[in-house]
């Protein structure tokens, strides 16, 4: 008869590991749950969610259109969606934070309650700024570029356009941020954010150009943005530099006197050392 093995231990490095899983588990169910939940009330107001959307493009177009029967249903699943993921990211962010926040050290916490209190607010600034500023101009070039075509915007299309750059620009804006949470670390410093600016450059433009649609006025559109957020990366971690403390004051002597007959007779036994005993 084959005897069972024995449970494992506390010690076991597996254990941890499950832990892990487990509590990775709860995150996500909870996470998951929590954006159906807001999903189910921004389907309500999905009608005015699209019409919020709308609002930059109908100046230059009468109306979106659509080419499948299943597209307005679609579309209004889609503007819910986005609306519920754009109002879930403080708890999304929160439950990151929870499941990372045992493996840091205590000082590492100090440093990111900053960016938890101020990340929602940058976030929705970002997309406030490329709807309220970028939108207008971007819509205005791109439909009077050529007056003599008639614009025919399928309505599922703008949406992905619409909630792809906001949701960009708002993590975007999240830059400085990050160079602030980094910077407590002890992980970068202005000075390295500097030396590496030229690389930093090239890769925002690479990152342009993967996240906006193929033309240059796109990526010129999110790249600048990006430059301008670079160089304020740069100040807010010259900021949050960890400034040299006092060096330590040297205590005078309470007996002066005799450690000056100290060294006075320590120089006086090198100048005529003991003669050895035969």
């Amino acid at each position: 008869m084959k005897t069972l093995p024995p449970p494992p231990q506390s010690h076991d490095p597996e254990v941890p590991f499950v832990a892990h899983l487990i509590e990775l588990r709860k995150r996500l169910i909870f996470t998951l749950a929590f954006v159906f939940a807001v999903f189910l009330a921004t389907f309500n107001q999905s009608e005015r969610i699209l019409t919020f959307l709308e609002q930059p493009i109908l100046p230059y177009v009468s109306q979106l259109q659509y080419d499948e029967v299943t597209d307005p249903f679609y579309t209004h699943m889609k503007a819910a969606f986005y609306a519920a993921l754009f109002l879930s990211f403080p708890v999304i962010l929160i439950q990151v934070w929870l499941f990372i926040r045992p493996a840091l050290y205590k000082e590492e916490k100090r440093g990111v309650w900053p960016f938890l209190v101020f990340s929602y607010p940058l976030f929705v600034g970002g997309a406030l700024f490329v709807y309220t500023i970028l939108f207008p101009y971007a819509f205005e070039f791109f439909i009077n570029f050529d007056k003599s075509l008639v614009p025919s915007i399928r309505v599922g299309d703008y949406l992905a356009f619409v909630s792809q750059m906001m949701f960009v620009f708002g993590l975007v804006f999240e830059l400085p941020l990050v160079s602030l949470l980094l910077t407590r670390m002890g992980l970068i410093t202005a000075g390295y954010l500097s030396r590496v600016r030229r690389y930093a450059i090239l890769i925002i433009f690479i990152v342009a150009a993967i996240l906006t649609p193929p033309d240059v006025i796109s990526q010129l559109m999110m790249a600048g943005p990006l430059l301008v957020l670079y160089e304020i990366s740069i100040i807010v971690a010259w900021l949050a530099r960890k400034k040299p403390g006092p060096k330590p004051e040297q205590t005078p002597s309470a007996h002066p006197q005799m450690e000056n007959k100290t060294e006075s007779k320590a120089e006086n036994q090198v100048k005529n050392p003991a003669e050895p005993k035969e």
